[in-house]
């Protein structure tokens, strides 16, 4: 029986009406850990220099590489190397969602999260992209690989968000049957928080931060690498005004 592992991040605008995007890989365990991880740290972290983790934002910084001795054209490197990696890894399957936030926050403008002895907080994008991520990421795999046992969720840990996506995580099996889609809750695995030194996390945050751009902010070298993800087998799909009232209908029957 295989196990699979997604790992995902997501990016915002600059506005709460700004698209929300929510995107990771997918994969067999054994891909990640035999295969990609170690090939990720000899060829995008190891150096020399050395870095601790790979970060689109961070790596961008002046500040962050004069902290670990890369100059520019290293940043660049890497990021190309994290980009070869990954066009190489045929057997990872990217995901990704993206929400109108706009229409989004009106819509869920009176709903909250509540959870056992949490306050409640308002319905972010965050809960709902996760929920509709997680429903394509088994949809997938019970699709193409019907001997699949379970998928497990890493996500980056993010202080209350995490704890209320623990919280929607341990519920979408019950999503699932609500949905009509009893079959997949079988195959709901754990969810795992993780730091940014998780390597498949890092992976994510590379095509969620190239995703959420439009090519028109991005410089040649950006368009030119996303160019190997826009062409990739995978699924980058809007959750529509519809397919939000049938989320919502499920999560506040």
């Amino acid at each position: 029986m295989a196990v699979f592992v997604a790992a995902s991040d997501e990016s915002s605008g600059r506005t709460p009406k700004d698209p929300f995007y929510f995107a990771g890989w997918v994969g067999l365990e054994e891909d990640w850990s035999r295969f990609f991880i170690p090939a990720w740290q000899e060829r995008v972290l190891d150096g020399p220099p050395s870095i601790p983790y790979l970060h689109m934002t961070e790596i961008r910084s002046p500040e962050w590489r004069s902290k670990y001795g890369l100059t520019r054209l290293q940043a660049e490197d890497r990021v190309d190397a994290a980009f070869t990696l990954l066009d190489t890894m045929a057997t990872l399957y990217p995901v990704g969602i993206h929400v109108n936030a706009g229409l989004f926050r009106d819509k869920f403008a009176d709903s909250k999260v509540v959870a056992p002895k949490r306050k409640g907080r308002p319905f972010d994008p965050d809960y709902l992209c996760f929920l509709g991520y997680a429903f394509h990421i088994l949809e997938y795999i019970a699709h193409e690989y019907p001997d699949a046992e379970k998928v497990d969720f890493i996500v980056e840990r993010n202080g209350v968000i995490t704890r209320y996506i623990q919280e929607f995580h341990s519920q979408i099996p019950n999503c699932l049957r609500a949905l009509g889609d009893p079959s997949l809750a079988e195959l709901v695995g754990e969810l795992i928080p993780g730091d940014k030194t998780r390597v498949p996390l890092q992976a994510a945050d590379v095509l969620c931060w190239h995703t959420a751009r439009p090519a028109e902010s991005m410089g040649i070298e950006d368009r030119r690498r996303y160019a190997k993800f826009a062409h990739r087998r995978g699924l980058l799909a809007e959750l529509t005004k519809e397919e939000m009232d049938v989320l919502h209908a499920a999560i506040f029957p």
